[in-house]
């Protein structure tokens, strides 16, 4: 009877080359492979994706910062002065309604920066109504606007014919506004700016 024996080592312990006793390899298809790590590569996925779209909206909005700091916005007051000045010396001046409804645009654009108040979407006299409720504006400033508002409509919407001369005289007394309003915020600016350092001399732990 014949008698099979089978040894239990390795074969290629007996290579002289080999220095360590080392699994077999298994080798797996992509497939394999993909289906096992699925969880992994899917956040690897969304993590490059939600990359690539924070890169392209800062990409898209960079330009706008860029210009927002390379071009300071100038002040209400420097604004409407500058606006009245490029009505005054166009050549010819436009025709009186063109012509109002620009010089009441600046005017209103003036007051909703400077002082805060919604001016450019109301009627005449929703903006006299805003201006008479306003602490700083009502007293000394509801009839010369009133008055600014009640002018500028009777050209608006009258059928008459008026001169430069009428066109003018408006134009001089909305910079007259805009000049005397400015003066009495800068005041008011400077006294609450003194007021604000009195407190904090009186609230500071060496006084």
């Amino acid at each position: 009877m014949m008698v099979f024996w089978i040894s239990n080592q390795k074969s290629y312990l007996l290579d002289p080359t080999v220095l360590v006793d080392s699994p077999i390899p298994v080798f797996k298809s992509l497939g394999q492979l993909a289906k096992e790590n699925i969880w992994g590569i899917l956040i690897v996925l969304i993590f490059l994706l939600s990359t690539l779209l924070l890169y392209l909206y800062k990409k898209k909005i960079h330009p706008i910062e860029e210009a927002k700091e390379t071009e300071p916005e100038i002040d209400p007051f420097t604004e409407a002065l500058k606006q009245f000045n490029e009505l005054s010396t166009s050549a010819p001046l436009p025709k009186a309604k063109p012509f109002v409804f620009k010089l009441s645009e600046i005017l209103r654009l003036y007051v909703e920066r400077q002082f805060k108040l919604p001016a450019m979407e109301k009627t005449g006299e929703e903006f006299i109504q805003e201006v008479s409720i306003h602490p700083l504006l009502r007293q000394k400033f509801e009839m010369p606007l009133r008055k600014f508002v009640q002018r500028g409509d009777r050209i608006k919407y009258s059928a008459e014919n008026f001169d430069s001369k009428e066109l003018t005289s408006l134009l001089d007394s909305a910079r007259e506004f805009v000049c005397d309003a400015q003066k009495d915020w800068e005041e008011k600016r400077r006294l609450d700016e003194n007021r604000l350092n009195s407190e904090k001399a009186l609230n500071s732990p060496s006084s």
